[in-house]
């Protein structure tokens, strides 16, 4: 009970909770307290023994100290400083009244003020204190004389006195100094203290701000809306890896974060997803850049979804780079409602085909391109004939389903970069894009196209389980013209389409008058040549090869066309469009069949020279082409040593490691190449030197003018000493006179060919001339 009375009266003091001048208060509150209670306990008996020795003052001095004492505990409103000066002076007084008094005794009072002012105050103030008590000890006590029982120096008392003074004040600074030091380093280590409990205090403060935050962050994030993923930087070993989903991502993917973690994303992509933004985030991550992209993802169900997702690189305080967290959003409605706009807006809703504003921004787009590139575009429409006596008779049900079917094989027919539109009823629009840069060959492929979509709607419509015929008026234009815009485009193909309505429908009009008579005989000479093997229409002449002797020794075979109606059309025109239209493959197999058979009857005549047939590059660059020439040999049961290809130099223009490869492979069947007209192409030193050749054939546009022109003469010399020393035959040409056959033969040419030795004939009109061989 007394205990804790005196407790609550004396508090141990709260360190951490004060600075250094509170704590040096509060000891002071403590000393003046326990000096009181001490004070009051030892004041007691010294009273009553002094009032009984007649010593008044003795009492009188005690009950001054102690009230003083009491006042100065209880005044706290006075300063610290002040407080503790009047302690010292209570014990300095109470010292130096001791030091008449009783003598030696005083010193300890005296003593205890430099200590308490070092311990209270600072060394400074205790330095003062031990100042005014060598100064009380030497000047009073040599003034007045005061006993304090020490007998040396009797007749030197001034002497005597400053003995005393030099020791008490050595011990009393020794004793000051020592807690005054000690007082220091306390005061330090309480600093420090102070410091770290308060760097402790905000810390821990911190700590619980960041812990809410951090408490707070994490509960929005697991319950956001949008999907939150967050991966580590670890890039390969197939990373980056999974380390956190929330539920948003649980509730969209089907996967939960169990399943995911460790994982790479890509575990959400498929067929799909779009790889050009796929490699676009990869290469975002790679440099460790913010990347924002749309793309789709599958479920655990395999549904697709589309996501819209911000990918963010999460850095350290050294600025690396330690994860990677993606916010994304399930946009799957967004992209459809998207998509059903788009549709409605730039789609006919019956056929799926582009609707007449897509077809204007097609065309604007077709026109400026054109127009930069100066590379001819065609725009077809087409109108569909008699399609409103289909609709009456069998309802628009039946004519939707046509115009379907119609949509479908116009798509079916054309390039992906071409486009079908349907721009209202029956009529359909095409745009045929970069056709060429020659407005001739442009107009003929336009034509092609065009007699292409002709022809595959005048095949007959199935319609459930009827047949309906539904042929077409197609009118054509040209563009880039000058000045034209995308209304002249499509009111020009209009009243081409009319005209080809008016020409009795089921035809085919270009705007352009003049061409129209061209492009539609370039038509039925197409036309024509496709069924000109069919009706036996072509044969194979042979113009033969002689030495310097007159001997044949080779021969070319020539291909020749006589129609039906015994027209004859040059090779001039039917081999070039036979090789734009793709049908030389077709003629191309069958003048092999034809030489192997025309090279069979000249053995059994007797004749055993080769016969060189000529090859395009484009039935040369079949991939079967090898094959396909094997197959016919052995089929005829013929060597390929019976045969000279002759390609031309155009063959060498590209693809030169593939052709030189296919060359080799015919060589090893025993094949032997010739180049055809040489010198008037793409001649090169290069692929003479690499090439499996035979024998070079001299233009007859050099041939000519020999011995006449000095230039066909240095040229044709200069093609002789070549050959010779590559080791290969040379042919010349055109050989038409004697002239020139006498020079070419002064100058050693092997071979010669021409009207001077031999037309072209067929086998038996040559065999009728030269007879079996001998």
């Amino acid at each position: 009970m007394n205990r804790d009375f005196i407790t609550d009266l004396a508090p141990t003091p709260d360190y951490q909770s004060m600075d250094l001048q509170a704590w040096r208060n509060e000891l002071l509150s403590s000393i003046l307290f326990w000096a009181v209670v001490l004070g009051v306990i030892t004041a007691i008996p010294s009273i009553v023994m002094a009032i009984r020795d007649d010593m008044i003052s003795v009492a009188v001095i005690d009950v001054v100290a102690i009230t003083w004492a009491i006042t100065i505990w209880y005044m706290k409103r006075l300063s610290w400083i002040a407080r503790s000066w009047n302690l010292l002076l209570i014990i300095y007084l109470i010292g130096l009244f001791f030091f008449f008094k009783i003598g030696p005794v005083s010193q300890i009072y005296l003593m205890a003020v430099p200590v308490l002012a070092a311990l209270l105050l600072g060394l400074r103030p205790a330095v003062y204190a031990l100042v005014i008590n060598a100064a009380t000890l030497l000047g009073l006590g040599y003034v007045f004389n005061v006993n304090l029982q020490f007998d040396r120096f009797p007749d030197q008392p001034f002497v005597r006195w400053v003995i005393i003074t030099l020791n008490f004040t050595f011990i009393s600074a020794v004793i000051t100094v020592s807690c005054g030091v000690l007082l220091r380093r306390l005061e330090a280590s309480f600093r420090s203290q102070l410091q770290i409990s308060e760097s402790l205090r905000r810390e821990q403060a911190s700590l619980k701000k960041a812990n809410e935050e951090l408490r707070l962050i994490s509960a929005a994030v697991e319950n956001l809306n949008d999907i939150v993923m967050i991966t580590d930087s670890e890039l390969d070993n197939d990373g980056p890896h999974i380390v956190f989903v929330n539920k948003a991502f649980e509730r969209t993917t089907g996967y939960s974060l169990q399943e995911t973690k460790g994982m790479n994303p890509r575990m959400l992509q498929g067929d799909a997803s779009q790889a050009d933004d796929l490699v676009r985030i990869r290469e975002a991550i790679l440099a460790q850049k913010s990347v924002r992209a749309e793309f789709i993802n599958y479920r655990k169900s395999g549904e697709e979804f589309w996501l819209e997702a911000d990918i963010q690189p999460i850095v350290d305080e050294q600025g690396h780079c330690t994860h990677f967290v993606a916010v994304e959003r399930d946009i799957t409605d967004r992209k459809r409602a998207e998509s059903d706009i788009y549709r409605l807006a730039f789609f006919d809703v019956l056929t799926g085909l582009p609707n007449r504003r897509l077809l204007r921004d097609r065309l604007s787009i077709l026109l400026a391109t054109a127009q930069r590139t100066g590379i001819y575009s065609a725009v077809l429409f087409i109108d569909l004939d008699h399609f409103k006596n289909i609709n009456d008779a069998r309802g628009h049900a039946t004519g939707d389903a046509l115009l379907v079917e119609v949509a479908r094989r116009l798509t079916s027919i054309l390039r992906e970069v071409d486009t079908v539109a349907r721009i209202g009823g029956d009529e359909f629009v095409v745009l045929i894009d970069h056709l060429d840069s020659v407005l001739e060959q442009a107009s003929r492929i336009a034509l092609t196209v065009a007699e292409k979509i002709r022809n595959a709607l005048a095949t007959p419509f199935e319609i459930e389980g009827q047949i309906y015929s539904s042929a077409c008026s197609i009118g054509v234009t040209l563009l880039p013209k000058a000045s034209q815009t995308v209304d002249d485009l499509l009111r020009e193909s209009d009243t081409a389409m009319y005209r080809a309505k008016g020409a009795g429908r089921n035809q085919i009009a270009f705007f352009e008058g003049a061409m129209q008579a061209e492009v539609e005989q370039r038509l039925i000479l197409e036309r024509d040549l496709s069924r000109a093997l069919d009706l036996c229409e072509l044969r194979m002449v042979m113009q033969a090869q002689v030495d310097q002797d007159g001997t044949p020794v080779g021969a070319e075979l020539l291909m020749r066309w006589t129609k039906t109606n015994g027209e004859f059309v040059s090779p001039a025109l039917f081999i070039p469009l036979a090789e734009e239209t793709g049908l030389i493959l077709k003629l191309g197999d069958w003048v092999l069949h034809q030489a192997c058979e025309i090279v069979n009857q000249l053995r059994s005549h007797g004749w055993m020279f080769p016969v060189s047939v000529n090859v395009s590059p484009k039935q040369f660059r079949q991939q079967d082409f090898v094959e396909k020439v094997r197959d016919i040999l052995s089929a005829h049961h013929l060597s390929g040593k019976e045969f000279v290809f002759e390609v031309t130099e155009g063959l060498f223009i590209s693809d030169m490691q593939e052709t030189i490869a296919r060359m080799n492979a015919l060589a090893a069947l025993g094949i032997r190449f010739s180049i055809d007209d040489f010198g008037t192409g793409y001649s090169s030193l290069f692929y003479l030197k690499r090439l499996p050749l035979y024998e070079l054939k001299i233009d007859k546009s050099f041939v000519q003018d020999v011995p006449g022109d000095a230039n066909d003469v240095a040229i044709v010399r200069m093609i002789l000493s070549m050959a010779k020393h590559l080791g290969l035959r040379v042919v010349a040409e055109g050989v038409e006179t004697k002239e020139q056959a006498t020079y070419l033969i002064e100058n050693s040419c092997d071979c010669m060919q021409g009207f001077l030795f031999s037309k072209p004939a067929s086998f038996q009109d040559w065999l009728g001339k030269q007879g079996p061989a001998c």
